[in-house]
């Protein structure tokens, strides 16, 4: 029997998400169709009659599932399979990535309503925060169905009075809080640190920072995919992420499984350039995240770490999150990266030839591609010591995480900037 879900656009009613033995299909709503703001909800799936089939379409909403062991954790809880897309949408697809909500078939929502939460007391919030290894997403909670891409157990939250509260019936969260990862000492502070690094260097990301609760640190970061309106009501924005819009299944997210390569990365933005739909500079903004990765040692910045944010056609890069250095917790002339450079995936073996070799398959200029990593290093290299300074100076921002992840950047950029200097002087 085919079983249905509304699929709703911030408060709008847009498609049908239906299920007939695990097989999925979408099809966009008549009415929403005919009207002359119509905007499509992913790039995999185009505005049109047509139904599209299980494979774009289990890859669109399976990405906006929790990733890997999180949503083994979250499916045994609910009893179901983790491979039912369907049902786990159903249980916790009121409030997901970008401004998609998934609703049971017929159950109309209000298109203006006030915001409701259940605010937490110090004792509630570590509590729930200590336990997201066991009872993912708060799922079970009456009237709470928060998703949350991502393989990291993350709460979707927002503040009432300074407290976290949990959103409730459809209002939206507006933060992201996650736990120290397991086996990744100060996890927290790599990646707060990481974002602020970012800032600091120019690249577009959320306000992140340190919440303590309990005298436990947390990472917390403003969603970039919420908008406070003149009210000071927050409405959602949407977006997606590379692999939803290239329809790769989020298990797939990394390149040796099959998941986006840099060049499928930058060939789906040259797609939106020439549409007419994106500027051009976002293009180079994704190069200087990823040059910006290299450098600090993000050996996990996969096609799921980029994301299209959309206002109504018009479409951007989204900022950039999850930015980490990986490779403090490895040996770096073994580690990784989740997408290869210039054709090898181990960040000791990258030299300019193979950034030379990323530049023609992405289509810019080998000067080009060389002003950029130089300026980003040097710019790096001039802002994080004023970065280190500030936050060792407060004891609630200060690690000793820092200093490797300096000292990784240091090894990198001189390695890069030795060789490009070495090549103009030849």
């Amino acid at each position: 029997m085919k079983k249905t879900l509304d699929v709703y656009l911030r408060d709008r009613l847009v498609g049908k998400l239906f299920s007939e033995q695990g097989t999925l299909s979408y099809v966009y709503d008549a009415a929403y169709l005919q009207s002359s703001d119509a905007v499509k909800i992913s790039v995999s799936l185009p505005l049109g009659t047509e139904e599209f089939s299980h494979s774009a379409v289990a890859a669109f909403f399976s990405g906006l599932l929790p990733d890997e062991a999180v949503r083994v954790r979250l499916a045994k809880y609910l009893g179901l399979s983790d491979k039912n897309i369907f049902g786990l949408l159903e249980a916790i697809g009121g409030d997901c990535a970008g401004a998609i909500s998934v609703y049971p078939e017929g159950k109309k929502i209000a298109s203006s309503v006030s915001p409701t939460y259940k605010v937490l007391s110090d004792d509630e919030a570590d509590e729930i925060l200590s336990s997201l290894d066991k009872r993912p997403m708060l799922v079970g909670e009456d009237d709470v169905r928060i998703s949350g891409a991502g393989a990291q157990d993350k709460l979707m939250i927002a503040f009432v009075d300074g407290k976290i509260a949990i959103p409730t019936g459809q209002t939206p969260s507006t933060h992201i809080i996650k736990p120290p990862i397991k086996g990744h000492p100060d996890s927290v502070h790599n990646e707060f640190f990481c974002m602020r690094l970012a800032a600091a260097v120019g690249l577009p990301v959320p306000k992140a920072d340190i919440y303590w609760l309990k005298d436990k640190p947390y990472y917390l970061v403003e969603r970039y995919d919420r908008r406070k309106n003149a009210d000071g009501v927050f409405t959602r924005l949407h977006q997606e992420d590379f692999c939803q819009a290239l329809h790769v299944p989020p298990e797939l997210k990394y390149e040796n499984e099959g998941g986006p390569s840099l060049e499928q990365c930058f060939g789906l933005l040259d797609t939106r350039i020439k549409s007419g739909s994106m500027a051009g500079k976002n293009k180079i903004t994704l190069l200087q995240g990823v040059i910006f990765n290299y450098l600090i040692g993000n050996g996990d910045a996969h096609g799921k770490n980029f994301s299209l944010l959309y206002d109504g056609e018009a479409e951007s890069l989204a900022p950039f999150y999850d930015l980490l250095s990986t490779v403090i917790y490895s040996d770096l002339h073994k580690v990784k990266m989740a997408m290869k450079i210039g054709g090898t995936y181990k960040f000791t073996d990258v030299t300019d030839r193979h950034w030379m070799k990323l530049a023609e398959t992405i289509g810019v200029r080998p000067d080009f591609m060389e002003r950029q990593i130089l300026t980003m290093a040097n710019a790096l290299q001039r802002e994080i010591g004023f970065l280190y300074n500030e936050l060792n100076d407060n004891p609630l921002t200060a690690s000793s995480v820092y200093e490797k992840i300096i000292n990784i950047l240091a090894h990198n950029h001189k390695y890069l900037r030795d060789e490009i200097i070495a090549k103009t002087q030849m």
